[in-house]
């Protein structure tokens, strides 16, 4: 997935759709006032995320031995860090428009490698701040879509369930997420999330292990106050296997993901 686009634009459309006529209305929660967000020039926001994604090679143990003697990695890992900071350049009735900047840094557990990549380029959000049609989001950038304002102001234990097409890095698929508000502390109203759902495309070029399945838990926090999905943190598990030998083949991946957003407003002078 795109490291970079990911706290952006996720943590934008989401969060700020209430600054248009579109929105649900917003009202507080637990006594928190919940101001509708209006995006100005100048306005920044910045996005930290850190993935650490791990991904087996399955293989009956005789087979996989033999690889392992010639060298093969098994066992692959990343940790994978992205920092951005996005400025509102422009506004007006065609939707916000954002010039991101971005450095993305990678270490290769098994090769002992490291690279980093820069770039800068400009995001354009429709009117009502969602996000342009694009490719698939991710695993993590789905689990939070359709994240309905006036239920993120509800009470505790109120519960929406979203269904999003998404690509992973074993084969693309549709996944189903269980939101619950479980409280409000410190201003931030928690979220718990639960993610199932099925690899039915065959991008990783393996059809015979088709379908794979999806999982995800983990939790985010909504600060009303600027409008952003301020924080979120995710378990996902994909998995393409099927029996072999009495044991299984195929590719298991592992995937934490942790995001931080804030939002920075411009001041305004007297008048």
């Amino acid at each position: 997935m795109n490291a970079a686009f990911r706290p952006i634009a996720t943590s934008l459309a989401l969060a700020l759709a209430a600054s248009t006529g579109n929105a649900q209305p917003r009202v507080p929660v637990g006594g928190v006032p919940a101001p509708a967000v209006a995006l100005r020039v100048g306005d920044r926001i910045s996005a930290r995320t850190y993935e650490n994604d791990r991904i087996e090679w399955k293989l009956p143990a005789r087979r996989l031995e033999h690889f392992r003697k010639a060298g093969v990695i098994i066992d692959e890992e990343r940790h994978i860090t992205s920092l951005a900071d996005a400025t509102v350049i422009a506004t007006g009735t065609a939707g916000p428009v954002l010039g991101v900047r971005s450095r993305v840094t990678s270490f290769d557990v098994p090769r002992d490698t490291r690279s980093a990549t820069s770039s800068s380029f400009e995001l354009s959000l429709a009117p009502d701040n969602q996000p342009r049609p694009g490719p698939s989001l991710s695993v993590a950038d789905a689990a939070m879509v359709g994240l309905p304002l006036a239920a993120a102001a509800a009470h505790a234990g109120r519960r929406w369930r979203t269904s999003v097409h998404v690509v992973t890095t074993l084969g693309s698929g549709e996944a189903t997420f269980d939101h619950r508000i479980e409280g409000v502390e410190n201003g931030l109203v928690e979220i718990g999330v639960v993610g199932s759902g099925k690899i039915t495309g065959a991008e990783y070029h393996l059809p015979k292990l088709l379908p794979g399945t999806i999982e995800l838990a983990g939790t985010a926090w909504f600060d009303p106050r600027s409008g952003l999905v301020v924080q979120e943190s995710y378990s996902i598990r994909n998995r393409l296997l099927r029996p072999a030998e009495g044991e299984q083949i195929g590719f298991d991946e592992r995937l934490t993901v942790d995001a931080l957003a804030r939002l920075r407003r411009r001041a305004q002078g007297p008048g």
